[in-house]
């Protein structure tokens, strides 16, 4: 526990609280009153009292320490509480305990930031590390480093910018992100999945086929918004956070992750509006401005509008709407880009479609004298209207093509960067890999793609052994013998998105 390694100096900082800080909805204001006092206090003899510890010392908070969960308790309660009420001292949870538990959720092995510092680095002196920091971010001297600039392939032939951020700025936002989830996850609509805790893109998935299933379904609005991370517009965001946050101090230290730029090539660039993939703070900066932009205004203001039943299901930047009638997919699709607009956002058209699905599309697609039922992609999953074993409707999925080259492509890739690795070590870590696949993609109706990845697995390791070898191709019966000692792992138990809705529901 690191309270307890904490030095005197850090505990007696604690103690030493400013009370009239603090928020009432959250700490009870309270006076001390020294029951030792028996004469007037010094200002009433005409001396200059002085103050009873340095202003420039962290200001620490009742509540700080062990209490710091029931703090942040006690603000999810008051949200639940209050759907309109503003907090105007969460920066004060910004405790040494709670950055060391931001610290401890940070992932070792990971690439550093700017500084070059790595978690151990940071760990060799923890204390004295969190300490400093504390003081730094009541001080208000602490400031956010560049994040560090990679691009990372997304199989299409185009790159996304990730941001790599230092261990001590992942801390923060790792606190920050702590403080606001317990405000933002009160807030978020049930229909929104991405980066939550306690959400899957499985349970996205699931969701969004029981309401196909069940629903009143007959289109399917595929829309996606061009470049969303790379164009969230800072004023815009900042007007959301402040529907609920109006603590200066957290706003202030917001902005500055949002201002801290960017090192390209050892050169740093200012940003001026996006927010970094890859960073811990952003999954939860893009939530609230898609809550605000979208969910909520689809919620309740685009419902209010339609003549028949209309759902929305949202995983990060990625969502499906669905409609009972065409002409309400219409008039939402028209809605919609005025108001991506509104907030310099914007749909990109050539993946934007309307098309008819659901129980009795491949009915109306015959009397319109139309061809078979469109499909549509989510979530890494092609979405296509078949039938069950007794002739009646069911969604099915399968791996989508992109997808699916994209991780053949990136298999292939990883084969080429362990030519001089031993087997002994490649092997484990190929089935390591094919589980991950299987966790994810092995779902209802799905097991060909599955087992079609597997089979080109078994044929990039045949090549890959042929490739490092000195002494002659190694034939596929001399492979297939092999196999048999060191088998690839093969798909396990079904992930069943079908009972998950029953069981969500």
């Amino acid at each position: 526990m690191v309270a307890s390694s904490m030095p005197n100096e850090l505990k007696k900082q604690e103690r030493q609280m400013t009370l009239w800080e603090s928020e009432s909805d959250i700490v009870p204001l309270t006076v001390a009153v020294d029951v030792t006092e028996t004469k007037p206090g010094n200002s009433g003899a005409g001396k200059v009292r002085q103050p009873t510890r340095d202003s420039t010392e962290p200001t620490s908070r009742r509540g700080a320490g062990s209490g710091f969960r029931a703090r942040l308790e006690r603000i999810t309660q008051r949200a639940e509480r209050d759907r309109t009420a503003t907090f105007n001292n969460v920066y004060s949870l910004l405790t040494c305990e709670l950055l060391h538990e931001a610290f401890c959720q940070l992932k070792p092995g990971k690439a550093p930031g700017v500084d070059g510092q790595s978690l151990e680095d940071y760990r060799a002196n923890l204390t004295a590390n969190l300490q400093s920091l504390l003081i730094r971010l009541h001080r208000q001297t602490y400031r956010p480093q560049p994040s560090l600039r990679r691009m990372i392939p997304k199989g299409d032939g185009k790159f996304r910018p990730l941001g790599i951020a230092c261990i001590e700025d992942k801390i923060v936002q790792r606190a920050v992100v702590a403080i606001l989830e317990r405000i933002y996850e009160v807030d978020f609509v049930d229909s929104s999945y991405g980066f939550r805790p306690g959400r899957s893109c499985h349970d996205a998935l699931s969701r969004l086929g029981e309401i196909i299933t069940r629903g009143r379904v007959n289109f399917i609005s595929d829309a996606d918004i061009k470049g969303f991370f790379d164009n969230v517009r800072f004023e815009h965001l900042m007007e959301l956070l402040r529907k609920r946050i109006v603590d200066p101090r957290m706003l202030r230290l917001i902005e500055k992750f949002l201002h801290a730029g960017v090192m390209v090539d050892g050169k740093r660039e200012e940003t001026e509006l996006g927010v970094p993939q890859g960073s811990s703070l952003s999954p939860l900066l893009a939530n609230v401005y898609l809550h605000y932009v979208l969910d909520d205004w689809f919620e309740n203001v685009v419902r209010q509008h339609l003549r028949g039943e209309a759902s929305i299901v949202r995983y990060a930047d990625d969502f499906i709407c669905t409609f009972e009638y065409e002409s309400d997919a219409k008039r939402f699709q028209e809605a919609l880009r005025k108001r991506l607009g509104r907030y310099g956002l914007e749909l990109a058209e050539e993946k934007t479609k309307l098309l008819r699905f659901g129980r009795f599309a491949a009915r109306d697609n015959q009397r319109q004298g139309e061809s078979a039922p469109g499909t549509f992609d989510f979530l890494g999953f092609t979405h296509y209207c078949g039938k069950s074993r007794a002739g009646k409707f069911k969604l099915k999925r399968r791996t989508s093509k992109k997808k699916f080259r994209q991780k053949v492509s990136a298999l292939k890739d990883w084969f080429r960067t362990q030519l001089t690795t031993p087997i002994g070590e490649v092997w484990p870590l190929l089935n390591q890999k094919l589980r991950g696949h299987y966790q994810y993609y092995h779902v209802n109706d799905n097991w060909q793609y599955v087992s079609k990845f597997r089979e080109a697995a078994r044929r990039l390791g045949l090549r890959w052994m042929r490739r490092r070898s000195q002494k002659g191709q190694t034939s596929w019966s001399a492979y297939a013998n092999w196999l048999k000692h060191y088998p690839l792992a093969v798909p396990g138990k079904v992930t069943d998105l079908i009972a998950m809705a029953r069981t969500n529901g």
